[in-house]
């Protein structure tokens, strides 16, 4: 947004009263032959209307003139300034992926999975459940011991992306079955539409790639141009020698998928010099296991009060936007658990044992979660 004192000098906007004022004034000083200004009177507010709308047009030019510049526009607006760049604003999409349906009966007979079955994960804690539609109809044949369903998310978004072992039911039944999503499940990763702060960034750096040579921020800002990449750092200290450039990706579900790394290559690909090699690698998702002890009141249930931390903690710790992903401080971890669960009278967070801070092309996700819930 432009700076209020900016705005107020380029396209002032009176209060209405003292609009008002001021032109009864110059009407009566021009002999105007209406002379009852006085309130209520038919003149009077036909005034008011016209200043009403001189007002709210001056309200729709300050806006107008704030959104003319990229580094203050917002929403459509912004989306018609990047085209000015020839820049457009990343559209969600929809999670894909595997999951494996596994035999609990070893003589089984076959099992045919229809395309447009639903698979979900269970309730979480608000009672929300994710679910997955099959895309093509897949057989269980007689005598195998499982087999991979494609799988995609009912909507766009992020928080499709998730972790080993939560799609574990069908909505459908399939018999003696168990269903799993394993740790690279992902196919394909969901994403949400790409916010204000980022479109605007990635389009102001769009300077940065009209260069003869490729520097390091038009590598970032090509990478990150690709749906479905969060992060994009570039390394251009000659990683593995000289004119070698490594770029580092991190998607939306943590670690990068290889077709999601296929575009990155074919993007940066097309801003290399003739003589650069370049490397598109992912960034490496760490569990990070946790453990805390929380003290709540007699009357609080610890299994309901177990099961909030849990929930609290893996927020805290999904890959989004805007967190630090390398970095875990315990006075976040307690903090978060004690904003996040109202029963929570004390939190110790006992692992991790100090503050974590890897490597900035590793991403710290959720590992083993211990919660020990003690009466105060």
């Amino acid at each position: 947004m432009i700076d209020k004192e900016i705005l107020d000098a380029v396209l002032p906007v009176p209060e209405l009263d003292e609009l008002r004022d001021e032109k009864i004034a110059e009407l009566q000083e021009a002999g105007f032959v209406i002379s009852n200004f006085h309130s209520g009177g038919i003149f009077h507010t036909m005034l008011m209307i016209v200043l009403r709308i001189e007002i709210e047009l001056l309200g729709l030019a300050r806006l107008m003139l704030n959104n003319l510049f990229v580094s203050h526009a917002t929403g459509a607006w912004l989306d018609l300034k990047m085209a000015d760049y020839s820049k457009k604003r990343k559209q969600a999409q929809k999670t894909q992926g595997f999951v494996t349906v596994s035999r609990l009966n070893a003589d089984g007979e076959a099992i045919k999975i229809p395309r447009g079955a639903v698979f979900k994960t269970a309730q979480d804690i608000n009672g929300d459940e994710l679910r997955f539609f099959v895309l093509e109809t897949t057989v269980l044949q007689k005598g195998a011991a499982a087999v991979d369903v494609p799988v995609e998310a009912e909507a766009e978004g992020m928080r499709w992306n998730v972790p080993q072992g939560q799609i574990t039911r069908s909505l459908a039944y399939l018999g003696e079955v168990q269903l799993g999503n394993a740790e690279d499940w992902i196919t394909r990763e969901g994403s949400d539409t790409e916010d204000d702060e980022s479109a605007r960034t990635r389009t102001l750096r769009s300077w940065s790639e009209l260069g003869q040579r490729a520097i390091e921020e038009a590598f970032v800002n090509v990478a990150e141009g690709v749906p479905g990449v969060l992060f994009a750092q570039a390394d251009c200290q000659h990683p593995r020698g000289q004119g070698t450039v490594d770029v580092i990706v991190t998607g939306t579900a943590g670690e990068a998928t290889e077709g999601l790394l296929d575009a990155v290559r074919k993007a940066v690909g097309q801003i290399a010099g003739p003589y650069d090699d370049i490397l598109v690698k992912s960034s490496v998702t760490v569990g990070q296991d946790i453990a805390v002890t929380v003290t709540v009141g007699s009357g609080t249930d610890a299994e309901e009060t177990a099961n909030r931390v849990k929930a609290v903690l893996t927020e805290l710790l999904a890959v989004r936007k805007g967190r630090k992903l390398y970095e875990l401080n315990r006075s976040d971890i307690n903090h978060a658990v004690r904003s996040g669960c109202s029963d929570v009278t004390n939190a110790v967070v006992t692992l991790p044992a100090a503050d974590v801070k890897l490597d900035r092309d590793k991403v710290i996700i959720l590992g083993a979660v211990s919660v020990t819930v003690e009466r105060a």
